[in-house]
């Protein structure tokens, strides 16, 4: 049988998954911080986004989850911590890996 889904469909889809998150949210002990997203990483069909909180950043204070934000800063992926923040920096990452599968035949 041959591929119903081809590879550009497959790149327009990672490149409309990755440009709706554009921002990140922390919950640092209880207050909602706003921070840019440090760095992307495309890789075939995976999309990783890191949050980096910086040495100087919210030291001793407990770190309670992230969320990845789209431009009217809704809430597209979330995930729990519980990590008590020294005096180096911290890295955050979400991975979302996209897979596909498809049916192709007569109704």
């Amino acid at each position: 049988m041959a591929d119903v889904i081809k590879q550009l469909l497959l790149e327009k889809l990672i490149s409309n998954l990755n440009g709706h998150i554009v921002s990140a949210r922390v919950n640092i002990g209880g207050v909602q911080t706003t921070y840019p997203i440090y760095n992307t990483i495309v890789s075939g069909m995976s999309v990783r986004k890191y949050i980096y909180i910086t040495e100087t950043q919210a030291i001793g204070k407990q770190l309670l989850g992230a969320a990845l934000l789209d431009a009217e800063g809704n809430i597209l992926a979330d995930q729990p911590l519980l990590v008590t923040k020294n005096d180096k920096g911290f890295l955050i990452a979400f991975e979302f890996v996209l897979r596909l599968e498809a049916n192709a035949g007569g109704v």
